[in-house]
């Protein structure tokens, strides 16, 4: 039985998660700097050529790193991780930006959410249930901006936000509210009722008095007018 446990006990030790630890551009950084979950980056150069290197640990599989050719324009590398999926690296060369469709995006999309996007509205929410965080993809206007995401995952709290910046013009915010929260949301609402209920009661019976009040009173008032003509 103790070599049992123990085999299990070195299992336990050997097995660790691989993830890739960066990918760069001829030894520069991506825009934005990498997480694994943001799949698409800008590079910027005059190069004819650029080396993509991605530091991994070895038993990830990793394609789509090396040596390659860089043409006028915009420039399109996929690279490859068998656990997290495709990572998009656009790279410009000579490319001349129009000012006008930086700061916007042109679509944004939440796997299993509908956040009915616009680009001229900044701020969204959505009630998620016990995700870590959630799959986020974008469509820019403007071929050449960058998009940094902050607070994607790790949602503790009952309200968390997460920006998704734009070319350090606009920040686009997605209000990620728990199930937990919108149950509280609901308790105090009828907790609240619940409070203001006996005064609902008199405010209604004081009502009921005035109005019968003023019935009775117009009543007489018709008879007395009649006993006198």
């Amino acid at each position: 039985m103790k070599k049992i446990l123990f085999a299990f006990f070195i299992m336990f030790l050997s097995f660790k998660v691989y993830a890739i630890e960066f990918i760069k551009v001829n030894e520069e950084n991506i825009i934005p700097s990498y997480d694994k979950n943001i799949k698409k980056y800008n590079y910027f150069t005059d190069n004819n050529e650029i080396i993509i290197k991605v530091k991994n640990e070895n038993d990830e599989i990793i394609t789509g790193d090396g040596l390659f050719f860089v043409e006028d324009g915009i420039n399109k590398y996929i690279v490859n991780s068998n656990i997290y999926g495709d990572y998009e690296i656009n790279v410009y060369k000579n490319y001349k930006e129009d000012k006008e469709t930086l700061g916007v995006l042109n679509n944004l999309t939440i796997k299993n959410y509908d956040i009915n996007f616009s680009k001229d509205v900044f701020e969204y929410e959505i009630v998620i249930n016990n995700e870590d965080n959630l799959e986020i993809d974008y469509e820019l206007l403007n071929d050449s901006s960058y998009v940094d995401i902050v607070g994607n995952g790790n949602f503790n709290k009952d309200k968390n936000v997460i920006e998704i910046n734009v070319d350090n013009i606009n920040t686009y915010k997605i209000n990620v509210l728990k199930t937990s929260s919108v149950f509280k949301r609901m308790e105090n609402i009828n907790k609240a009722n619940d409070e203001m209920s006996p005064i609902k009661k008199e405010i209604v019976k004081l009502l009921i008095i005035t109005i019968s009040c003023v019935v009775v009173f117009f009543a007489y008032y018709l008879l007395f007018i009649k006993k006198l003509f």
